[in-house]
């Protein structure tokens, strides 16, 4: 597989709950903080929809046409359930059934590290954008300060496997990006005018993360101490560092 987007893991992993919360959604700040650019577009795409959680009923309210893309067949029959167009993704190639130039915006939330080959769908999805179309992508920051210091004392890498406690070695996550990674895997995709930054919410107590049973210490200052104990400012001031998630708009050249 040249993407490596297995149709049956993915349906048993939006089918298994072990993931995330399908009642989660963001906030109408953090939804525009993240799809700003995209807002007011024609038609967009959203390559890897998943099951929509988070941000899918505000992005296809806020744009005039809006088409889901997954690898799974659970994804997808949820999207025509909701109404929303939808096209596959092939597993083998990373490609969609659509004409190149068929789309002014597209947007890409916490997918490229789940693949073998990230290049072979960035390079997808620059192909069906119009001339000056946007993309918006996230993507988890391996150069974050826990992960940095995880990799430097315990040699190990936040996989983010579905349970932890029943299988630790099936993280989920296989490819890892830093803030010059990232860019130079859309740059190599052929986009331009890449802009890069922070939007989720990291915290310098997750330092304690890399620090084995110290972890519960993150925990318990996410749970419980005000935002300007996060020092959150950091992660726009240096998100290379300080940021949990990166994320990219990226044009196409016109």
């Amino acid at each position: 597989m040249l993407c490596g987007m297995n149709i049956q893991f993915y349906d048993r992993y939006w089918t298994g709950g072990a993931h995330g919360n399908p009642a989660w959604e963001w906030d109408d700040k953090l939804f525009r903080r993240v799809h700003g650019p995209l807002l007011g577009k024609e038609r967009v795409l959203d390559y890897g929809c998943g099951l929509g959680w988070g941000y899918q009923r505000r992005l296809a309210g806020a744009v005039g046409s809006y088409v889901a893309a997954d690898v799974a067949t659970v994804a997808l029959a949820d999207a025509k359930r909701k109404g929303y167009q939808s096209l596959q993704i092939d597993a083998n190639t990373g490609t969609v059934d659509s004409a190149d130039g068929a789309f002014d915006g597209a947007s890409c939330i916490e997918v490229l590290e789940h693949l073998f080959d990230p290049l072979q769908s960035a390079r997808e999805i620059h192909r069906v954008l119009k001339p000056g179309g946007v993309l918006v992508a996230t993507v988890p920051n391996f150069g974050y300060h826990a992960w940095r210091l995880l990799a430097l004392l315990r040699a190990q890498v936040p996989s983010e496997p579905e349970d932890k406690n029943k299988n630790r070695y099936n993280g989920v996550h296989i490819r890892y990006f830093s803030k010059l990674m990232f860019r130079r895997l859309l740059r190599d995709a052929g986009f331009v005018n890449i802009s890069i930054g922070s939007f989720d919410n990291g915290s310098v107590w997750d330092i304690f993360l890399a620090a084995g049973h110290f972890g519960l210490i993150s925990q318990f200052a996410r749970d419980h101490f005000p935002g300007p104990l996060h020092l959150r400012f950091l992660q726009d001031l240096w998100p290379n560092v300080f940021a949990y998630r990166l994320r990219a708009v990226a044009r196409k050249a016109t």
